[in-house]
């Protein structure tokens, strides 16, 4: 059994705490009042926020041609989220199913597992998947939520921009500038069973410049499965970090880190040791002519130990520059190009072995997207082309059309070409550890899988008090991962077709309300491309529900009381069989001065327990549960 958290280490740990809040240097600036009402910004002027990620420029969210839901540092503050997973919980384009005590399957429009691979993710501009299987292990990947500034959530493919992996969508996390976080802030997060703290400092740098220093400690408690027994999930984590901003006479410049390490003993591929790290470096400023450019580059080290399963370190370099020329009026034009290289090291382990244990892959990239804009209509083509070390040169194309209709609606279509280029697991991947192997890697037989995208969606502005979103997609696959032959071996084998809804809507009746609603609907036609047919294959590429809806309110009440509710159905997963389930969660929050706010957490409150993924017989339950949360600002 994992070593269990100990409620003394819990108290040691706010002692610690609140210690290093009471000798943050005197001379730090005040921190601004987090809080707000639902008043201070309008449905309107949300709509008009605006967004980066798909257009690599900004632009409002309402006249963006593409599915984004934006889940604000507000919308965070107002939730029941202990956790990133769980904030990302918010956008109704995404799936989140929780697995066990720390680790979560994410994903938008199907394909969601424990080692989903078609989404995007990036934290400050550092995209966070791994090469072992080109997706993200969310038990490595937290922030300071009240850091979190803005999730531009984009379902749907953004290759163009961002690349190979960007397939059903890109999640953009955008922390808060250090101007915005200048004096000290105390969270803690507790429940019987687990919590978080989290202590932030930030300050001046000279006169150009300011800082942000943070440190993070999380632990969990052991899940339990229907049968009551516990699973070995159980660990604790602790994070260290900094964000310097310097506004210098020629540009801004930003350079922030991070450090981490978690995991008990004895590890398992249900609570892993886990260490690492990062620094990243971005300039971004203008040439002579006053066309913007930015350089970023950032390093990147991972290692996981699962015991039993993955052993893997990895290390990257990633380097990227954009430039946006001038232009006549009307049109805009973004180009840029990167690098990337990434070491990967798997050593082996009771259940599987890497063939070669290391390798080093690169990635290299060109892109240009140019925008037409011709009264109501707005034009951009873009095409990115890029070389990965697996399959050589890929192109992703894509083309996307916009009507606005005045100030208060967008009409827009696209039609994209994304790829998922292959990872480790494809092609260098065989179980057991020893042969004969019963499953066997691709080799250089496999190739990249391939997804051609329509879209069709409307969104706009009813008035000032209602806005709205809805978007209807095909996407056809070809060449998807399944099994061929005996014993099975990785193998481009699967195409088909998945149909699909999204849409939302928020409405804010009165001053104190606000109501959000949302919906996602998916119909998955997947087949083989050609014999011999393995039956597990289609299973093993994603457990997604047929429908999942969520409905958020907010009420602002009297006394400086918040009373926030998110309620989510989802349906029932397939194969293996997960029964639907509702979650009502609860938080009530009570400002007691501008400087001190406490909030009652109440997850699942009418639900006794339930699964969210896996086979009944080993997935982990959960159920009711109490947070008391309380943030300090100095």
């Amino acid at each position: 059994m994992p070593q269990r958290w100990c409620k003394g280490c819990a108290r040691w740990r706010l002692g610690v705490l609140a210690l290093a809040a009471g000798a943050l240097p005197a001379w730090s600036q005040p921190a601004q009042h987090a809080a707000t009402g639902l008043a201070d910004l309008s449905l309107e002027q949300l709509s008009e926020v605006a967004v980066t990620s798909v257009s690599g420029r900004p632009e409002s969210l309402r006249s963006a041609p593409a599915s984004v839901f934006v889940i604000s540092g507000e919308d965070i503050r107002r939730s029941t989220a202990t956790t990133l997973a769980e904030a990302l919980r918010l956008a109704p384009n995404l799936q989140v199913a929780r697995l066990n005590a720390g680790q979560y399957a994410i994903s938008a429009r199907g394909f969601n597992n424990a080692l989903a691979n078609k989404l995007l993710v990036l934290i400050d501009g550092r995209t966070v998947y791994s090469t072992l299987f080109a997706g993200v292990f969310w038990d490595t990947q937290d922030v300071v939520l009240e850091d979190i500034e803005r999730i531009e959530v984009i379902s749907g493919p953004g290759g163009t921009l961002w690349g190979a992996n960007a397939v059903n969508g890109v999640i953009n996390i955008i922390t808060k500038s250090t101007v915005a976080t200048q004096g000290g802030l105390v969270s803690v997060t507790r429940s019987d069973r687990g919590g978080t703290e989290a202590l932030r400092w930030g300050g001046k740098l000279g006169e150009v410049g300011h800082l942000r220093v943070y440190a993070l400690a999380l632990d969990r408690d052991n899940t339990r499965r229907a049968d009551g027994v516990e699973r070995a999930d159980a660990a604790s984590k602790h994070q260290f970090g900094f964000r310097s901003d310097f506004g210098l006479e020629g540009g801004q410049l930003t350079v922030q880190g991070d450090l981490y390490r978690g995991g008990d003993d004895p590890a398992s591929n249900l609570a892993p040791k886990l260490h690492g790290g990062n620094l990243l470096a971005r300039w971004e400023s203008r040439f002579a002519n006053g066309s913007p450019y930015r350089v970023q580059a950032y390093y990147d080290a991972q290692s996981r130990d699962e015991t039993t399963a993955f052993r893997n370190d990895a290390h990257t370099i990633d380097v990227q520059f954009t430039h946006e020329p001038r232009l006549p009026q009307g049109q805009q034009l973004l180009w840029g190009a990167g690098y990337r290289s990434g070491r990967d090291v798997n050593a082996p382990s009771p259940a599987l072995v890497f063939i070669p244990a290391e390798r080093t892959l690169s990635w290299a990239n060109v892109f240009a997207q140019h925008q037409l804009q011709a009264g109501a209509w707005q034009l951009t083509l873009g095409a990115k082309v890029e070389r990965n070390s697996y399959t050589g040169v890929e192109f992703l194309p894509s083309l996307r059309v916009a009507y606005g209709h005045g100030s208060t609606a967008t009409t827009w279509g696209a039609l994209s070409r994304a790829v998922r280029a292959p990872a480790r697991i494809d092609r260098d991947f065989n179980f057991p550890a020893n042969p004969p192997f019963q499953i066997r890697g691709g080799g250089e037989g496999f190739v990249s899988e391939v997804a051609t995208v329509a879209e069709l969606g409307h969104k706009g502005q009813w008035g000032r008090n209602l806005s709205y979103s809805a978007t209807v997609f095909r996407q056809h696959y070809e060449r998807l991962r399944g099994g061929a032959g005996s014993p099975p071996q990785v193998a481009n084998r699967i195409e088909g077709d998945v149909d699909g809804i999204e849409a939302w809507a928020q409405w804010q009746p009165a001053d104190f309300a606000r109501l959000g609603l949302g919906y996602l609907g998916l119909h998955k036609d997947l087949r083989f491309s050609a014999p011999p047919e393995n039956p597990n294959s289609i299973a093993s590429l994603g457990n997604d529900p047929r429908s999942e809806w969520k409905l958020r309110a907010q009420f602002d009440l009297p006394h400086r009381l918040e009373l926030d509710v998110l309620a989510r159905r989802v349906g029932a997963l397939p194969a293996p069989a997960v029964p639907a389930y509702t979650a009502v969660d609860l938080r009530l929050g009570w400002q007691v001065t501008p400087r001190i706010e406490l909030s009652l957490l109440a997850k699942n409150i009418l639900d006794e327990r339930h699964a969210e993924f896996n086979a009944a017989a080993v997935a982990s339950e959960f159920g009711r549960r109490i947070f008391l949360r309380a943030v300090f600002q100095l």
